[in-house]
């Protein structure tokens, strides 16, 4: 900005003498004031301009998510290391167990020993927490748990996707 000073005060007072000992010319000095007048609101907007801040490392970390489902969230159990995984499913595709089958095979591929999953087709009934709330549970559409210490493998659906009462939970 003092700089900007500077150069307005030598172009403004051409007929001073300038640093090499010649005098400026009038016309060349009024041309470069004009230059220098409207080059100002550039420059002062360039310095004026907020600059963009980073992101949080959790907004710039896209969650998982597949053709018809994506990741909401995940929670700890505990100090576990284990992870319950809130998934939505697309409402148009929750009867398509492919959809919940992609779903799986991409967030349990890295757990070797323990994956849990929860799936909901409305993203206003996903649970917050790891408890369910009564109309959390109502809206669920399926569960996957899979413990390898336990010996437990096992996805069940609503009974609205599936009818088969070996593979559904009524909620």
């Amino acid at each position: 900005m003092l700089f900007y000073c500077r150069v307005a005060f030598f172009l403004f007072y051409g007929w001073k003498k300038f640093s090499s000992g010649v005098l400026m010319n009038k016309k060349l000095t009024s041309i470069a004031f004009v230059a220098l007048v409207l080059s100002w609101p550039v420059s002062a907007a360039s310095l004026s301009q907020p600059k963009p801040e980073a992101q949080p490392q959790a907004q710039q970390t896209q969650l998982p998510h597949g053709d018809g489902w994506r990741l909401v969230r995940s929670l700890e159990l505990g100090n576990s290391g284990n992870f319950i995984h809130m998934v939505l499913i697309d409402s148009t595709r929750d009867m398509d167990k492919a959809v919940y089958g992609a779903a799986l095979s991409k967030l349990c591929r890295s757990e070797p020993d323990f994956c849990r999953v929860r799936f909901w087709n409305q993203e206003r009934h996903v649970s917050q927490s790891i408890s369910f709330k009564d109309s959390e549970f109502k809206a669920l559409r399926a569960e996957y748990i899979f413990n390898r210490a336990g010996g437990v493998q096992q996805l069940l659906y609503a009974c609205t996707v599936v009818s088969d009462k070996s593979q559904c939970f009524s909620n």
